[in-house]
Parts: C-alpha cells; sequence; structure tokens
C-alpha cells in the first residue's frame, strides 16, 4: 500500500514539474509577444492543464495495471499534479511582477477594468471594484491566487479525467493480507 502512495506522490510531482514548466513556456510566448493577458493564453492554458493531467493518470494507470487505479486514487493524483504545477507557475510569476516588470501589476490591472468595462459593468462599480483591486494587488497576492487556481483547475478537469482513466484491478486479492 505505500508504494502505491509513493508512485502517486512520484508520479505528481514529475507530471507536475513538466505541466508547470509548460504553462511557464506558454506564458512567456505571450508576455513576448506583448499580450500576456490575452484570452488565447489562458485556452491554451487549460489546454496544457487538460492534456498534462490526461498523460499523467495514462501513465499512472499503464503503471499499475495488476493493482487498478480508483477514481478517487486518480482524482488525487491529477489535483496534486495540478498543486505541484501551480507552486512552479505562481514562483514564475512572483519572480515576473517583482523582479523582471514591475509595471506588470498595473498592466494587469488595467485589463481588469477594459475587460469590467467591455462586459458592461456601470462605470461607479467598476470604480469600487478597482479601487479594491489596486489596495490588495501585489506580487505575492497575484501569486497565491495563481495556487488556488490553478489547483482549483486541475481539480475541476481531474474530476472529468478520473472517470476515464479509472481501472478495476486485476488481481482479486489486492490489498488483503
Amino acid at each position: 500500500m505505500e508504494n502505491q502512495s509513493n508512485s502517486v506522490n512520484h508520479m505528481a510531482m514529475s507530471y507536475g514539474l513538466y505541466m508547470g514548466l509548460a504553462l511557464i513556456l506558454n506564458s512567456v510566448i505571450f508576455y513576448v509577444m506583448g499580450s500576456p493577458f490575452a484570452k488565447a493564453c489562458g485556452y491554451i492554458s487549460y489546454a496544457i492543464v487538460i492534456v498534462g493531467i490526461a498523460l499523467a493518470m495514462r501513465a499512472y494507470r499503464d503503471n499499475n495495471t495488476e493493482a487498478g487505479v480508483t477514481y478517487g486514487r486518480a482524482l488525487g493524483l491529477g489535483t496534486l499534479q495540478s498543486l505541484f504545477a501551480s507552486l512552479i507557475v505562481a514562483f514564475f510569476s512572483f519572480v515576473l511582477f517583482k523582479l523582471v516588470d514591475k509595471t506588470l501589476i498595473d498592466k494587469f490591472l488595467s485589463f481588469m477594468e477594459e475587460q469590467l468595462l467591455r462586459n458592461g459593468t456601470p462605470d461607479s462599480q467598476t470604480e469600487t471594484v478597482m479601487a479594491m483591486y489596486r489596495k490588495v494587488m501585489t506580487p505575492l497576492t497575484y501569486s497565491l491566487g495563481q495556487i488556488l487556481g490553478v489547483t482549483f483547475m486541475g481539480f475541476l478537469f481531474s474530476l472529468i479525467l478520473a472517470i476515464f482513466f479509472k481501472k478495476q484491478s486485476t488481481d482479486p486479492f489486492h490489498g488483503v493480507e
């Protein structure tokens, strides 16, 4: 039982690293292009998370043919993998916002204000929301938001993907001592 738990942690860390690096590469490409908050960047990030979780679940399922993979274990793998990826992305975001481009917070706030106005939010409400965001938005809070956001997104995608990657044990006595 202990070996299986360790392999989930190892698989989640390995694939979380790959997923985190892919998300960083996506962010760097859009940052260099001059549109770090583009919708396309977000859509590609979703695709990276989905593919990364699916690859990890498939690899874990293929490595544990006799033991099988329960829905809960697959869900845990995807969520833990997303957590590890989010820590890497959060560190990158903190360095980017704090050291590389200190004006990026202002650009992000301008982008948010533009989105609120484009969605038809009244001016008075937009000003209230933006005043609140200006008070709390720092590189640290943005990075913490990345941790929560990527982990939650990975959890939601794992809920769905785990359905397809669960596998019954081929050993009828697996887990019986």
